[in-house]
């Protein structure tokens, strides 16, 4: 009988998540968008769960963001100086494709309630909400 001897492996490959065309096309346009006013309302699905809001470019976000971080800054110019500091790290960095998405005014939907009205989604709202676009399972146009 001959001893066999495991094979090493030199080096594991782990392949990049697919990425759905129109939603990055969807992306795409946001972020040429230089007047950074345009939005688009959807509802995604991550993680099992439903999040909706108005999706916005990155350069939106990081102005919004910027506003946002003033107001609470008090002080200290630190917290509102925040968004210029990571800006300037990645602007060292060699470009590559996105990967976040942006939504303004998310609700994350937990609960559903019946009135005289119909179906209205329940569930803790943010002004401002960041995920990863690997990790949307699934989109829709319109908010839920």
């Amino acid at each position: 009988m001959s001893e066999e001897k495991p094979q090493a492996h030199s080096h594991v490959v782990i392949p990049e998540p697919v990425r759905d065309v129109y939603l990055m096309s969807i992306l795409a346009m946001l972020d040429e968008d230089e007047s950074h006013k345009s939005a688009l309302s959807v509802t995604l699905q991550i993680g099992g769960a439903l999040v909706t809001g108005e999706l916005i470019g990155h350069g939106r976000w990081r102005s919004e963001l910027k506003a946002w971080l003033a107001t609470i800054g008090g002080s200290s110019d630190v917290i509102s100086d925040l968004v210029g500091i990571v800006e300037e790290e990645l602007a060292e960095q060699p470009q590559s494709r996105p990967s976040h998405l942006h939504l303004r005014d998310a609700k994350f939907i937990t609960n559903y309630t019946t009135s005289m009205n119909g179906i209205a989604p329940q569930g803790p709202e943010r002004p401002l909400w960041r995920t990863r676009i690997a990790d949307v399972q699934g989109w829709s146009l319109g908010r839920a």
